[in-house]
């Protein structure tokens, strides 16, 4: 009943204001229209939005997937050419270095105040894309060597306040872990070059060293010594330095002894005694090469010390040989 009076009321109004309907449809029918228009736009707007953020790349991080296998490739190559094996988390493997199975060992309370870059300690992290806010962040770790090798090498492969830097040790025993730079220059400027996406130049020693013997005979300083350098000095126990920049009151020359050619250093009027020597060379530190000057002293050319361009770098290192230095002196090799 109710559906037959709604019929009847409708067909009513409409044959009572059929010329009145006739007159308000075209404007209804316009707005429609430009709402149909404007709803249309705002929908094609929106998709368009919306398909353009999730075409977005995601933002880059420091350590991904994509580096993770550009470094597993590296490695394959790397070993291969060095004619040594390695088990490496870029590789989804489990490195074990006497026991330290890697990455698990960084997130365990072994290493705890364990791990001595040179004379300062340092606490490594595990991180899985290199932006967390640790100093030392480990992204991948890789242990090996020789097949007939007694013990192994293991590289840690690190961003050192986001700058790649590839660590190394060869501990076998005693309560600290040991790292240092690998002095390696195809494994940091690989490591480099998959971080940054940019290879940096391997600097040669010739280059500080160009000229040595035609400045030495003119009693000036090769370019490469001239600055200030800081060493550690074992009978004080402090960090000295020395300036290089004339020759006032020395005699310079160019000698070979002990398969090193140096500068031969003796006072201007000195008619006895050995002297000092002094070659400068590069050396990675902290990812980066930086000049290393060897002195010595003695009739033997007697390995006294490493100098840095910096006092803080000669702090940290100054117990550090990186196996390139001459002998030193049984008095020496006496000193704490």
């Amino acid at each position: 009943m109710k559906k037959v009076w709604v019929g009847l009321l409708l067909g009513s109004l409409l044959l009572a204001g059929c010329s009145m309907s006739s007159k308000s449809s075209a404007p209804k029918t316009k707005q429609q229209a430009t709402s149909t228009k404007v709803t249309s736009k705002q929908t094609t707007n929106q998709s368009a939005t919306t398909s353009s953020e999730s075409s977005s790349p995601a933002k880059a991080t420091l350590w991904n997937t994509g580096k993770k296998a550009a470094l597993s490739t590296f490695m394959a190559a790397w070993q291969r050419d060095m004619g040594q094996t390695y088990v490496g988390t870029y590789d989804d493997k489990v490195p074990d270095h006497l026991g330290f199975r890697f990455p698990e060992a960084f997130s365990d309370s072994n290493l705890a105040g364990r791990i001595k870059w040179g004379s300062q300690s340092v606490d490594l992290k595990w991180s899985k894309d290199g932006e967390d806010s640790s100093a030392f962040q480990v992204v991948a770790v890789a242990t090996g060597g020789k097949a007939d090798a007694q013990y192994p090498i293991t590289y840690f492969f690190c961003l050192h306040n986001r700058r790649p830097v590839v660590f190394v040790t060869q501990t076998t025993n005693g309560n600290d872990l040991i790292i240092h730079d690998t002095q390696n220059s195809a494994l940091q400027a690989g490591f480099a070059k998959i971080i940054t996406g940019s290879r940096p130049a391997t600097l040669t020693d010739s280059a500080l060293n160009v000229n040595m013997s035609r400045d030495a005979k003119t009693n000036q300083w090769p370019q490469g010594y001239q600055r200030t350098w800081y060493y550690y000095d074992k009978y004080d126990h402090k960090i000295n330095s020395m300036t290089q920049n004339d020759t006032d009151g020395l005699k310079l020359s160019y000698v070979a002894a002990e398969g090193q050619k140096w500068i031969h250093i003796m006072g201007a009027e000195q008619t006895a005694g050995a002297g000092n020597f002094e070659y400068v060379r590069y050396h990675y530190f902290d990812g980066r090469q930086i000049p290393v000057l060897m002195n010595a002293s003695g009739a033997g050319a007697w390995f006294d010390n490493n100098a840095y361009p910096s006092a803080a770098a000669a702090n940290q290192m100054r117990d550090w040989q990186y196996g390139d230095e001459s002998k030193t002196s049984p008095a020496a090799d006496s000193l704490d």
